[in-house]
């Protein structure tokens, strides 16, 4: 075989002699670099050497993407002309797949003594540097006109949706049917501005007399809120700790900022509903399901962890918690059961500091905390009808509820008026660094999150722009089904012949190939959106944003090398993109793989036209 990492043509035959040749030279000179060449063939030694097929692929322009079988060593690849070749290497399990578990390209050969000069060492130096940096790589701030990233609330996050046994009875009993009394706490007519509520919120560890029983430590206690706006659909709840009669600084706001919160979430109500589906109007008691009498959606608005400070880098700007869509009358189940915290109602919250600074970015939190809202409506409260145990429960995962929400900003941008990167679109610029650190499927925890909310966004954006706009997002909200499947169902629902597993093998095409041939995948389509607007298409390729320091930052997905000193873990369904090289003309490649560690890892050339400078 002929290893372009030294330009040296090698059998099996000669490496022990080239290899115990070395080991003497390197002994004598103490020569970093013959240590570099025996480290890397005692790799191929090890590794390398394994029984493996030939296979071929004629490239035609048309057919981008090829899938490597387990089985093959050596791919013989016939090109049309000069192209440029890249790998995926993409998880389709759901653990970890070690880096060095992961396979790679050991050699690349075209002609003679030709190879492809992307593989060797053409990249230059700063490319080289950055890549030696990449693991110190931080999530990108400063970038969006907020000047800050979203994160999310863990105890809300973490909530199970616990089964209610119906007078809590042992056993299997299933919940009684819907009954029409109303809740002992719901009005019978629509409130006024000025009216009062105690309400249960977070506040600071420090807080005398409050809850410490409950999960991740957090402190709750009742405080008292006024209703300082009225909406056709909503109700806006403001704490009296954070409201002001006089100029808005802080985390205080004025009514005024409340009235228009209310308006701004009215234009969107039903909006969003014709897409993504009703909200329930029910709340779940041991008793059955008991319908609200007042529907109005309450939006409490406070600071949220009580951390609000002018500059802050990243917030917790609202959230959805299921556990008001229970009674608060239920004695605990555990330390961990929330249930008696609950406001009994529909409720989500959003943060007084930044609604005051950054309005847009709150408008659009509004947008995603009420497609939470729905998604506990459409799938986990209508699978507790039939529920006769905890497991009959259904309940979205983190990252497919989060890419809906997302997805939900996304799609209602335009309508709004919002800038481009106060919508989710400034996530694209973590995943384009880092989009390897967190698999679809992960929901990492800390600051580690904004890497798998970047990936859920960008898998959602490429869902949405491809494969069905509006209609596909809406099969996928109102079906019943979560996850996965709830995305294959969507898709089999609107007529096309795909599902998620061959969707997700497409994907690498949208993020690495800018010279594609026309109908393949891209971020680069505009499709409808919510309220007439249109959901924006998006180059990576040529998408830059600049932060406050006049620091360039782009959009386009990292290329790692396809070597093996390059590899990093496989994340469930997650993925690496790896420049692979070019050729120089039309011909024959030879690149020959390392040996299959893992059934879970899926090898993927994908090949386009090499584009001039």
């Amino acid at each position: 075989m002929y290893d372009i990492l030294y330009g040296m043509r090698l059998s099996g035959k000669n490496i022990f002699t080239t290899v115990l040749s070395l080991i003497c030279l390197c002994f004598i000179t103490s020569c970093s670099f013959v240590g570099d060449v025996v480290h890397s063939l005692l790799i191929i030694l090890s590794t390398d050497i394994w029984e493996g097929e030939t296979v071929s692929w004629k490239y035609n322009g048309t057919e981008v993407q090829y899938e490597l079988p387990n089985g093959v060593r050596t791919l013989t690849l016939d090109v049309n002309d000069s192209v440029d070749i890249y790998m995926a290497k993409m998880n389709v399990g759901s653990t970890v797949i070690p880096a060095s578990s992961t396979r790679y390209i050991v050699s690349t050969s075209m002609g003679e003594e030709q190879h492809i000069g992307g593989f060797l060492s053409s990249r230059s130096a700063e490319e080289e540097n950055f890549l030696l940096e990449i693991d110190n790589w931080e999530n990108v701030s400063g970038i969006t006109p907020s000047g800050f990233v979203r994160e999310d609330y863990a105890p809300a996050r973490d909530f199970v949706p616990p089964f209610h046994e119906k007078d809590g009875s042992a056993g299997s009993a299933r919940l009684a049917s819907v009954v029409s009394e109303p809740m002992k706490a719901a009005p019978t007519k629509a409130l006024t501005v000025g009216v009062t509520k105690d309400l249960w919120v977070d506040v600071p560890a420090s807080t005398a007399g409050a809850i410490e029983l409950f999960v991740n430590s957090s402190k709750y206690t009742k405080r008292t809120a006024t209703l300082q706006a009225v909406g056709t659909n909503c109700y806006i709840w403001v704490l009296n700790d954070n409201f002001t009669k006089g100029t808005a600084s802080g985390d205080f706001i004025t009514q005024t900022e409340a009235k228009n919160l209310a308006t701004k979430f009215d234009s969107m109500y039903l909006k969003i509903r014709e897409v993504f589906g009703t909200e329930s109007n029910e709340i779940i008691s041991t008793n059955g399901f008991y319908t609200i009498s007042d529907t109005k959606v309450n939006i409490v608005v406070y600071d949220i962890e009580d951390d609000y400070t002018e500059g802050q880098g990243s917030v917790v700007a609202g959230y959805f918690w299921a556990k008001d869509y229970y009674t608060a009358t239920e004695k605990p189940s555990n330390k961990d059961d929330v249930r008696p915290l609950s406001n009994e109602g529909k409720y989500f919250y959003v943060d007084s500091g930044f609604l005051n600074d950054y309005p847009d970015m709150i408008y659009s939190t509004l947008a995603h905390e009420f497609q939470h809202m729905i998604n506990f409506g459409q799938k986990t409260m209508k699978s507790m009808k039939s529920a006769t145990k905890q497991s009959d429960i259904v309940s979205s995962s983190t990252w497919s509820n989060e890419m809906m929400s997302m997805v939900c900003e996304d799609m209602i941008q335009k309508y709004l008026g919002i800038e481009l990167l106060d919508s989710p679109v400034y996530r694209l610029l973590t995943f384009a660094t880092n989009y390897y650190r967190s698999g679809l499927t992960d929901w990492l925890q800390d600051s580690n999150v904004d890497y798998s909310y970047a990936g859920a966004y960008a898998f959602g954006a490429y869902l949405a722009r491809n494969y069905g706009g509006k209609d596909l997002i809406k099969q996928i909200a109102t079906n019943q089904y979560v996850d996965q499947e709830a995305i294959t169902q969507a898709l089999k629902a609107i007529g096309k012949n795909e599902s998620f597993e061959t969707v997700f093998k497409k994907y690498p095409q949208a993020l690495v190939l800018d010279n594609a041939p026309e109908g393949a995948p891209s971020f680069n389509k505009s499709v409808q959106g919510i309220g007439g607007g249109m959901m924006p298409a998006l180059n990576l390729f040529t998408m830059v944003a600049q932060d406050g320091g006049g620091n360039i930052y782009s959009f386009k997905p990292t290329l790692l090398p396809a070597n093996a000193g390059n590899r990093v873990d496989l994340r469930p369904y997650g993925f690496t993109l790896n420049y692979v090289g070019n050729t120089p003309s039309a011909g024959k490649v030879n690149i020959t793989f390392s040996s299959p560690v893992s059934e879970n890892e899926k090898i993927y050339l994908l090949v386009q036209p090499k584009k001039s400078n």
